[in-house]
């Protein structure tokens, strides 16, 4: 009678080595481009697309997307000069009928064949977050991080920052709540990290 172990060299999931952050990387977002007119289902169109950073200006691509037959599915092609190199790529983009009318928009990931909504920039090519092994910068922090994290966009928010007015009336007064709460647990989880190097 043979035994059956579980465990061991390969067992398990498989684990996948994130190569870097998605707030680190160039993207083309397919929704942004499309409220900036440069993705429109029947038509051809093409335009240029700048990634800054701070201000200065860090590349440039040229953009062509050709979505002129609603039948049949388009095409985005990518030119330019890219941190690394030259790029000529192409992009599937897939168009579905939406249940109101007109059509969502999604590019097909070069890399696995997937639809998504945003692809990035790394490794000399365009593809989606899980095709380029990218993370989340939020994933590798620990509790005292998320808990600072928290403090500063509750702060921006009341400061009215990233395009946002600033709340006003019970708005204000609930996100000043929020915003002590979270000092309080930043604090505390602060001063409990420190507690054991005291001892």
């Amino acid at each position: 009678m043979m035994e059956a172990f579980m465990g061991g060299i390969g067992s398990g999931a498989r684990r996948s080595t994130h190569i870097g952050n998605v707030e680190q990387m160039l993207a083309l977002d397919i929704r942004a481009l499309r409220r900036l007119g440069v993705v429109r289902p029947g038509e051809c169109t093409c335009d240029t697309v700048q990634w800054s950073i701070g201000g200065l200006s860090v590349s440039s691509a040229r953009l062509r997307v050709d979505l002129s037959d609603i039948e049949r599915d388009g095409v985005m092609a990518i030119t330019g000069d890219m941190p690394g190199g030259a790029i000529n790529q192409r992009v599937a983009v897939e168009m579905v009928p939406s249940p109101f009318g007109g059509h969502r928009c999604y590019f097909i990931c070069p890399m696995s064949g997937h639809r998504c909504e945003v692809i990035y920039y790394a490794g000399g090519r365009f593809g989606s977050r899980d095709a380029q092994r990218l993370s989340y910068a939020v994933q590798g922090m620990d509790e005292v991080s998320r808990a600072r994290r928290k403090v500063t966009k509750l702060r921006g928010r009341l400061c009215g920052s990233g395009g946002q007015p600033r709340p006003r009336g019970r708005n204000r007064i609930d996100t000043v709540r929020r915003l002590r709460e979270a000092e309080r647990e930043a604090k505390t989880l602060y001063l409990d990290r420190l507690r054991p190097l005291a001892d």
